[in-house]
This record gives structure tokens, sequence and C-alpha cells, in this order.
């Protein structure tokens, strides 16, 4: 083979690879727009319906206010705190005990064991109908993420604070009964988008909703609530 046809040889075994570079490439791509059209399939409404209040899910507020504020939220999340400390009070105060809107937990763990054990202590505490006390109190007492002030020993503490009866107390919290609830939780919460907390659902009576990300001031949630009523 002369040094002309070898040099053919290989551009064109070039122009094949890079062919099949621009083929994977395309591929990718046309599986990413795929995936990104499943997910945004789902309506307004359809989320609206997949976040029924259950049984299960601790409600502030009147249940017959026209707008549900769904809360997606890890006790440990520095961000949840923060949120809860201004816009968060705020819209307990100015709307849900006003009645014009219900607000409703859904645990969204993900930075660790602690995460899952302050959202099983804070439905143990609502066994006793303290619920929203233990979930005030655990921003109150928020430390960093994983650095122990959401151990075990700490949560006991806090519902000794609060004067819960510990005996019940701990039998629950040492149980599995809330597992496949906060699991549930946090797979539902992937499945409409959740990728990080706090994420709110502001949940109008007609089934229009709107998703909120982050430490968002107060206008942004009157704004969402005058859109969804």
């Amino acid at each position: 083979m002369g040094v002309a046809q070898e040099a053919d040889r290989v551009l064109n075994l070039r122009r094949e690879s890079t062919n099949k570079g621009i083929f994977y490439v395309a591929a990718a791509v046309v599986v990413a727009i795929f995936l990104l059209l499943t997910f945004t399939r789902l309506t307004t409404n359809q989320v609206s319906n997949l976040l029924k209040i259950s049984p299960t899910d601790p409600v502030l507020g009147n249940t017959n206010a026209p707008v549900t504020i769904v809360e997606f939220g890890d006790f440990q999340c520095p961000t949840c705190g923060s949120w809860y400390g201004s816009p968060g009070s705020l819209i307990v105060q100015n709307l849900v005990l006003t009645g014009q809107a219900k607000l409703v937990w859904k645990d969204f763990d993900y930075y660790g064991p602690d995460s899952t054990l302050a959202s099983k202590a804070a439905r143990v505490a609502g066994e006793q109908g303290r619920f929203w006390d233990y979930y005030r109190a655990l921003w109150s007492k928020q430390g960093n993420p994983n650095n122990g002030w959401a151990s075990r020993p700490n949560l006991v503490q806090l519902a000794e604070d609060l004067g819960l009866d510990l005996t019940s107390f701990q039998q629950s919290l040492n149980s599995a009964k809330y597992d496949s609830i906060i699991s549930d939780n946090f797979n539902l919460g992937k499945h409409l988008g959740v990728r990080g907390t706090p994420t709110l659902f502001i949940l109008g009576p007609t089934g229009k909703s709107i998703m909120i990300v982050g430490d968002q001031p107060y206008s942004v949630f009157q704004q969402a609530i005058n859109s969804v009523s």
C-alpha cells in the first residue's frame, strides 16, 4: 500500500470515528429531550392530584382553606431553617392563621440519617398532637448538618422540653412505623421534580399549582397565592 493510500485509509477511519461520536452525542441529546418531555407532561392539575392531603400528612391551619401550601423539607437543611425564620413564619401568621391557606409537611430527607430521625421524631410528637410545636422547636435548635444536633438523645431531650410523654415518644421513635411514609414522600418529591429543599407547591382551589424553590421572599408567595386563587 502506497503512502497516499495509507493516508486516505487513516483519514477515512478518523471520519468514521467522528461520525460515530456525533451520532452518540445526538442520541444522548434525543434521550435527554425525551426524559424532559416525559417529566413535563405533569400538568398543574396532575400535580394537585398527586399532592392531595392524606391522613398521614401533618396539616397546619383550617383544612378547608382554599389554598394549600405543601412544603418538601429536611430539618437539617440550613436553607429550610432560613426560610422558616422569615417568609415561613410570615406565611403562618398572615396566611395560615387567617384561614387563607393551610400548610402541609412532606419529608424530603437527603442530608443523612439524622434528617430521617428528625422527621420521625416530629411525626412521633404528632401522635401527642404536637407535630407543629416540635417542627418549630427543630428549626430553633438547628445546627450544621450532621454535626449531631439531631441525634437521638437530643431529639428525646427536645421532646422532654416540650413536656411530651417520653415513654410513648421513645417507643414510637424506636419503631419503623414512619419509615415507609418518609420514603414515599421522598420518592413523590423526586417524581414532582423536587431536587432540593425547601421546595414548596402552592395549590389553588381549581387545581392550579406553582412550584417555588429555595428561600424566596414573602412577596413571591403572595403573588403565587394570588395567581392560583
